[in-house]
């Protein structure tokens, strides 16, 4: 049996902070939303929530126009079909904290 594929979205709040960030984060966060479809474990779980839900973090390297980001999101593996969603977008201020580049970045 061939798994679905997850279904990922944006939140209204980090779709706001995307917004005063600019398009250039807009477009690195809606890269990693694409990539979260196939592969659901980016970056470093912080925390395992009730019914499974688990919480992630991942870095987004700076870019050209664009500030290297910490991104926040939460997968549930149940009820079928896998969801997700980004709940929380950030500047990164550069420190080491384990988190390694997202694959999303080029």
């Amino acid at each position: 049996m061939t798994e679905s594929r997850t279904v990922v979205e944006i939140t209204h709040t980090a779709r706001k902070r995307l917004d005063q960030l600019g398009p250039a984060a807009a477009s690195a966060v809606e890269e990693l939303r694409e990539e979260l479809e196939h592969v659901q474990h980016l970056g470093r779980r912080v925390r395992v929530l009730d019914q499974g839900a688990e919480v992630w973090v991942t870095r987004i390297e700076a870019r050209a126009e664009c500030p290297a980001l910490s991104v926040t999101y939460v997968y549930l593996p149940r009820p079928a079909p896998p969801t997700g969603a980004i709940v929380s977008v950030v500047p990164d201020d550069g420190r080491n904290d384990g988190l390694g580049p997202s694959e999303a970045t080029p």
